[in-house]
């Protein structure tokens, strides 16, 4: 546990897939979980929810975000634009990650500055490191690709200099057991390394993040494992085969921008993270099939 039990948590994109297993997660140890999200999105499920407060804002909103933080014990920030979206709008993802970062931790400066923070990352500010010797460790040198990946960078170097109790978790691509047909372009080469990990695991490493005093100033990989470590093809055989479709159909990128193997030893020992089985998110996309083709 921190060496300051948190009590009170704050987590920006808290109404979020990953923000609400996190708040679930942090809930069932008796903490207040303070649901950070915009004021148009879907609070279904948390809303009078013992543990839970929603507070909608923007977190261009200083003001909100002091409000919010004020009491708190811990923030978790997930809030960004994501790719495509964030590459496709470079103004916009340095607006959303950057700014809203900087903005956060001038928040946590002003009104909670012995909270701790656990910031969501990426794995893609590495870049491409099909060249070098895999696993990718977290000294490896950051060259990242496209606006989201620099938006990430430029935000691990705003939470570095600000002197706060901080916890950088570099999340690889994020797989999900449901009914989601494969996109029209995988975003990873037919034939490089690639290691992504399930949802629900990266929501645990966050939480444990949350609770783990050697968090501090650290970073970390988030990746499946040893049964994730396949090629891109690999991987699109397998989903494709769940939804018993050709793998033939299955179109890549051209040249690798981001993924990898990665370094998880640390992850696995400081945070006490044990990922899902990729056989097991397998058998979880075609139970969502399943399921979907009875309704």
């Amino acid at each position: 546990m921190m060496n300051k039990t948190a009590r009170s948590v704050a987590i920006t994109g808290g109404a979020g897939r990953v923000g609400r297993l996190v708040a679930e997660d942090l809930v069932k140890d008796g903490m207040v979980v303070k649901i950070m999200d915009l004021p148009g999105v879907n609070y279904e499920g948390l809303e009078g929810e013992a543990g839970y407060e929603i507070l909608p804002g923007d977190i261009s909103d200083t003001e909100y975000l002091r409000a919010a933080f004020a009491g708190c014990d811990a923030v978790v920030h997930l809030a960004a634009v994501l790719p495509p979206v964030a590459d496709d709008n470079p103004d916009l993802a340095q607006r959303v990650n950057v700014g809203g970062t900087e903005n956060v931790l001038a928040a946590m400066r002003a009104v909670a500055p012995d909270a701790h923070l656990v910031f969501g990352s990426s794995v893609v500010v590495y870049g491409n490191t099909q060249g070098a010797e895999p696993p990718v460790g977290i000294e490896t040198n950051v060259n990242g690709i496209g606006a989201y990946a620099q938006s990430k960078m430029e935000s691990e170097r705003l939470i570095r200099e600000a002197g706060l109790a901080s916890a950088v978790l570099r999340i690889s691509g994020v797989s999900v057991a449901d009914f989601l047909m494969p996109p029209d372009v995988w975003p990873f080469t037919a034939e490089q390394r690639m290691e992504f990990v399930l949802r629900e695991d990266v929501a645990r490493a966050a939480a444990a993040a949350v609770r783990a005093p050697v968090a501090a100033g650290r970073v970390f990989n988030v990746a499946g494992g040893d049964t994730w470590r396949m090629t891109g093809r690999e991987y699109s055989d397998a989903y494709f085969g769940a939804f018993e479709l050709p793998a033939e159909e299955a179109k890549f990128i051209e040249e690798s921008t981001a993924f990898d193997f990665y370094d998880t030893t640390t992850t696995e020992k400081e945070l006490g993270l044990a990922t899902t089985p990729f056989s097991d998110f397998v058998a979880g996309v075609k139970e969502a099939i399943r399921k979907a083709l009875e309704e």
